[in-house]
């Protein structure tokens, strides 16, 4: 039951990161029809959160206990990758006032790593229960 309530964890988180990275708290918008660095780091985020949700979507779904635990190994490699592309990967606008880094790059960051903490927790869950039934 406690793999089941992280899985949905694990997916809701992801898909909030990757809703939310084109929604309500996206980088700065076009300027005169030219994009900053940010829309890139943006693009990148989004790109990175629906593969997330694919991850966690086939995790939700799949019953072997090692499998979900790989899975979930994936999701925090990745999670804690993705932290790092605002600001450091992918640079921001220069202006430190501007939506990207008021607002976008400390939403990824927070998720990023909440999910990476629930993919952990997921993680020993798994090596608990294997430890159990070994015995």
């Amino acid at each position: 039951m406690k793999r089941t309530i992280l899985g949905l964890a694990q997916g809701v988180t992801a898909l909030v990161l990757t809703i939310g990275a084109f929604t309500f708290f996206k980088a700065c918008g076009d300027m005169d029809g030219k994009f900053m660095a940010c829309h890139w780091a943006q693009n990148a985020v989004v790109l990175v959160g629906i593969v997330l949700s694919v991850l966690a979507l086939v995790r939700i779904l799949l019953r072997d206990d090692n499998i979900r635990t790989g899975l979930s190994i994936g999701i925090f490699a990745l999670s804690a990758a993705t932290a790092f592309i605002p600001g450091t990967a992918i640079n921001l606008c220069m202006m430190e006032d501007m939506a990207c880094h008021t607002t976008f790059k400390p939403a990824v960051i927070v998720i990023s790593v909440l999910l990476a903490v629930l993919s952990l927790g997921d993680v020993i869950a798994g090596f608990a229960a294997g430890k159990r039934r070994s015995q």
